[in-house]
């Protein structure tokens, strides 16, 4: 595997590097990732966007609307009834 040695400015590497702890990923691989997306011919990228649309359009009107924790207790009291778990 080839190294390539780039320039970024700070800010953006501390950006890299947020983004790549929160997916529990290394900077290699987000980045490659980036430029694999960034390569990929047209057609492709435009199909994944179009395959995404529908879920980002659901993201915006779940965002901050519902608790996912009060779902799963629901289900769980649902289940088993309520009782005392301690």
């Amino acid at each position: 595997m080839a190294k390539l040695m780039i320039s970024l400015p700070d800010g953006f590497v501390q950006e890299v590097d947020r983004r790549a702890r929160a997916e529990h990923r290394s900077r290699s691989e987000l980045i490659r990732e980036a430029l694999r997306a960034h390569l990929a011919p047209r057609g492709r990228r435009d199909a994944w966007r179009a395959s995404l649309a529908p879920l980002r359009a659901l993201e915006h009107l779940w965002v901050g609307q519902w608790d996912s924790t009060d779902v799963i207790r629901y289900y769980r009291d649902r289940r088993r009834g309520r009782q005392d778990r301690r």
